[in-house]
């Protein structure tokens, strides 16, 4: 049976440089409260003198660096005056036809996944090699055949997209978009179909 240790006496205030030991009561200071009227006017009297060390603002008549002639001082329109003309916009010429988002759009149309296996074999015929310093590069192969059971969609409509981005460096997704939009919706796996 074990019995309690022993308490220890609780030290003096001049014991207080000796290093803490095991049974040793925790010193604690003394707290003296004492709000009240002379405090809160202590504080009042401190905020006070930190506002001082601050101007009063003023409007500010010019920015910085601006001359009243520049075009920024111009008069403005008042509220109820007919709108200003909208900016012109870019020529339709100068944006492309047939966009990597535009094929994505129909790509991903109806949770679209990538096409059956018959379809994107045909699909991946119309991509062509590419040729580099290291030899000719050939564009993505689509998990089709033995791969088609083990490859989860999301893979499949990664590889798809691979193919569609190969195909727009190529110059060809006018022709990959018309062989899309070509396609029946049975020719398409969707998500949650096996």
């Amino acid at each position: 049976m074990a019995f309690p240790a022993p308490k220890k006496p609780a030290r003096d205030a001049s014991s207080l440089d000796r290093p803490w030991e095991a049974g040793d009561s925790i010193p604690a200071p003394e707290a003296i409260h004492g709000d009240g009227d002379s405090a809160w006017a202590l504080w009042n009297e401190v905020s006070q003198q930190h506002e001082r060390r601050f101007a009063d603002t003023a409007p500010m008549t010019l920015p910085p660096g601006m001359r009243h002639d520049e075009p920024g001082w111009a008069a403005t329109q008042p509220s109820g005056a007919a709108p200003l003309a909208p900016p012109a916009r870019k020529a339709a010429e100068s944006q492309p036809l047939f966009t990597l988002e535009a094929a994505m759009l129909v790509a991903r149309r109806n949770n679209r996944v990538c096409p059956r296996p018959e379809r994107w074999d045909a699909f991946t015929r119309m991509l062509p090699a590419r040729k580099t310093s290291r030899g000719t590069l050939q564009p993505p192969v689509p998990p089709t055949g033995p791969a088609w059971d083990v490859t989860p969609p999301l893979s499949k409509r990664l590889c798809f997209r691979e193919q569609i981005e190969w195909a727009e460096g190529a110059g060809l997704l006018e022709n990959v978009l018309a062989f899309m939009q070509a396609m029946s919706e049975e020719d398409w796996l969707h998500i949650g179909e096996d």
